[in-house]
């Protein structure tokens, strides 16, 4: 006998619909963990970068006893833009790091998205010897030596004419504040906290940042009018905007990565911190 007919179906359209938007529910989450990823690596690297424009720094500051001034973002020299007295040009108007200054290469002077890192620094601190703190002593009492150094007459039998730190840091460096307008970095503070530098990787929206060609970055961003002061394309500004913890519900998106150490703490890594007795 034959064997009986066997009816064959196809998928129905809505088992193709279910399948359709499995895939799709899939292929979004792939998406999403690839981004997380990706973004991950690119902070990983930003970080890498930034530590080694600091050694950088600090070897600069360890032979030249100052700090450098910003190069310009929108060139490919690479180098400071200085003039013989000493007082870096242009207000620092699109600083960036000045890797060919500092020795290292053009893509270390660049972020994990290949955007070159903003760099700013306090006038008076990349003026010669603006960073030699080696003859400031914590005993000391008295005041600053000719041109707001330490007083190099200063010896262990006459502390009274010996700089302290914190006379040599007054009013030196940058202030830094959050979001939220908290001051966390002070150079008139007491004791003096100013930033000798700062160097600020954009994230991964990028605002305001120069692209490696030295053209800005174009992209849509979602910068507050706090993390707008931290553009190169500006001036030295007033304060720079430091805050990576979470924001206050409804406040503008921050995603900057920024670097922020005190004179102090710079001058000492140089070996040209405070002497003791």
């Amino acid at each position: 006998m034959a064997p009986p007919h066997r009816s064959r179906r196809g998928f129905t359209l809505i088992e193709i619909l279910v399948v359709v938007v499995i895939l799709g529910l899939v292929m979004a989450m792939a998406a999403v963990l690839l981004r997380s990823i990706t973004a991950s690596q690119k902070r990983s690297v930003t970080a890498t970068r930034l530590a080694n424009v600091e050694a950088a720094l600090i070897q600069f500051v360890m032979l030249q006893k100052r700090l450098p001034c910003p190069a310009d973002g929108t060139s490919s020299a690479g180098t400071e833009i200085r003039n013989p007295g000493g007082i870096c040009t242009g207000n620092q108007q699109n600083g960036v790091v000045p890797w060919v200054t500092l020795g290292v290469s053009q893509a270390e002077a660049t972020d994990g998205w290949d955007r070159r890192i903003t760099y700013r620094t306090d006038a008076p601190l990349a003026r010669d010897n603006g960073m030699d703190m080696s003859w400031c002593d914590p005993a000391g009492t008295g005041g600053l030596g000719g041109g707001g150094a330490c007083n190099t007459a200063c010896t262990s039998s006459t502390l009274g004419s010996c700089t302290p730190p914190a006379a040599f840091t007054s009013n030196k460096g940058l202030t830094v504040r959050t979001v939220a307008g908290t001051t966390t970095m002070n150079p008139a503070g007491t004791p003096p906290t100013g930033a000798a530098y700062v160097l600020i990787s954009h994230g991964e929206s990028g605002g305001g940042a120069y692209l490696d060609t030295g053209q800005p970055f174009a992209g849509t961003t979602t910068d507050g009018t706090e993390e707008q002061k931290n553009y190169p394309s500006l001036g030295l500004q007033a304060y720079y905007v430091d805050d990576q913890s979470a924001d206050a519900p409804g406040a503008a998106h921050f995603d900057d990565i920024v670097v922020r150490p005190s004179v102090l703490n710079v001058a000492t890594k140089a070996g040209l911190g405070p002497r003791t007795h």
